[in-house]
């Protein structure tokens, strides 16, 4: 999956840590700020340490947090602990007589902890159970607020320390009902919303690997990034067509299975041996690969990898391939109707490299005339011939080459250093 449309889905490292904060690491040290600001002021609190732990606190845990995540790592319980403990260090070693005798202090390490168990669970449960799940961890999130009331409320009125006074007072009963009933029904549509996420996620990923098998991994990126690029226009271009040799005699005494096995197989060489490369898009039409490239260099490498890879893949079946490619200007770009469309080339140099392919004999590697002169040093020349192709009122100059290992290696370094 190319990497822009991981981000769409998944969004990025940066968007899960700024998300991390502000659904999890940063409620309970905004309560704790929120009561700092009613108790001391915001201009003093501001000025304190005390203000300055709570955020980084909140900060750090935010940054491990999303990043476990969005890496696939979750790690929820230790995760939601790393703000507890960078506040308390910091807390003892600046004030360590006050630390202790601060409820606030123990309660950020129990919602914590808790927050920690229910999203390990999430983890672990299976699918009927994260409804349950993700309400429990929002009713205990709406806890926060409804513990500090009660903490700001006993600084403030020393008699509500017990719990019974502070639960005969109505408008306590009904400022803890309205945090109750409101985080049960925040709960219930966060689990709804998740649930669908979820969903689209899954939906959208399936359908990304749809459109690569019909659109092609760059093609797809294109069309997500510049439309417009994929209108048609003259480009430079290499093409390269492989077929097997002698795939029709020999599919006729196969069983049908053993056919398409031995397709998935040649089918899946060419896409990993190919993946490496820059190639703009893989096509395959039965027992027929074909491939075009931008720089013709890096298309004669990989038409030469392919060839070989492919060659010693089919050698269980007793078949072969032949390759052939060419270089030049071709129509490209999307091509149907209003309602289909497909991204293809077309021009004479995609017809002359199929001409070129058919002409190839069983093993070789052809190419033009033309295409070997472009790419000087890249191939070792075996043969030379002419051939009739149709549809040209002369002779085609063509090659039969071999990859130049020690040149293309140089290549390759080169670009590494340029890079």
């Amino acid at each position: 999956m190319s990497k822009l449309i991981e981000e769409r889905i998944r969004g990025t490292l940066r968007g899960a840590i700024i998300l991390e904060f502000l659904k999890n690491s940063f409620h309970f040290p905004l309560a704790n700020i929120l009561i700092e600001f009613v108790l001391e002021g915001p201009i003093h609190y501001v000025q304190s340490l005390d203000f300055y732990a709570s955020v980084s606190a909140a900060a750090i845990q935010a940054y491990f947090l999303g990043s476990w995540t969005y890496k696939g790592k979750p790690r929820p319980i230790l995760g939601n602990l790393i703000g507890p403990l960078v506040y308390t260090v910091v807390e003892l070693l600046s004030a360590p007589d006050e630390f202790f005798s601060m409820p606030f202090h123990y309660a950020y390490w129990g919602f914590a902890l808790g927050i920690g168990i229910i999203q390990k669970l999430r983890l672990i449960s299976g699918e009927g159970r994260q409804d349950l799940l993700i309400l429990l961890e929002n009713v205990l999130r709406s806890g926060i607020l409804a513990v500090m009331y009660w903490f700001i409320e006993m600084l403030t009125e020393p008699k509500y320390a017990d719990p019974y006074l502070f639960f005969s007072n109505k408008s306590h009963i009904f400022m803890l009902s309205a945090i109750l009933f409101i985080s049960i029904i925040v709960g219930v549509d966060d689990a709804r919303s998740q649930r669908f996420l979820n969903i689209l996620r899954e939906t959208t990923e399936q359908l990304q690997i749809f459109s690569n098998w019909l659109f092609g991994r760059n093609m797809l990126s294109m069309a997500l990034t510049d439309p417009a690029s994929l209108s048609l226009l003259r480009r430079e271009r290499t093409v390269l067509f492989m077929d097997i040799r002698g795939f029709t005699a020999w599919s006729e005494q196969q069983d049908p299975e053993v056919v398409v096995n031995m397709l998935n197989r040649y089918y899946a060489m060419a896409e990993t041996t190919l993946a490496s490369s820059n190639v703009i898009m893989l096509k395959y039409t039965a027992d027929e690969v074909m491939a075009f490239f931008a720089d013709a260099g890096e298309a004669t490498v990989a038409a030469s990898r392919l060839h070989n890879a492919c060659a010693k893949e089919l050698e269980e079946f007793c078949l072969t391939v032949g390759t052939g490619l060419h270089s030049g200007l071709v129509v490209e770009g999307l091509l149907g109707s209003s309602e289909l469309k497909r991204y293809e080339i077309i021009g004479d140099t995609v017809n002359t490299a199929k001409r070129i392919c058919s002409a190839a004999e069983s093993g070789e590697l052809l190419v033009s005339k033309d295409l070997y002169l472009k790419t000087a040093g890249l191939f070792n020349l075996l043969e030379s011939r002419e051939i009739t192709a149709k549809g040209k009122s002369h002779p085609l100059e063509v090659c039969v080459v071999q990859l130049n290992l020690d040149n293309t290696e140089q290549r390759s370094n080169g670009g590494k250093a340029k890079q």
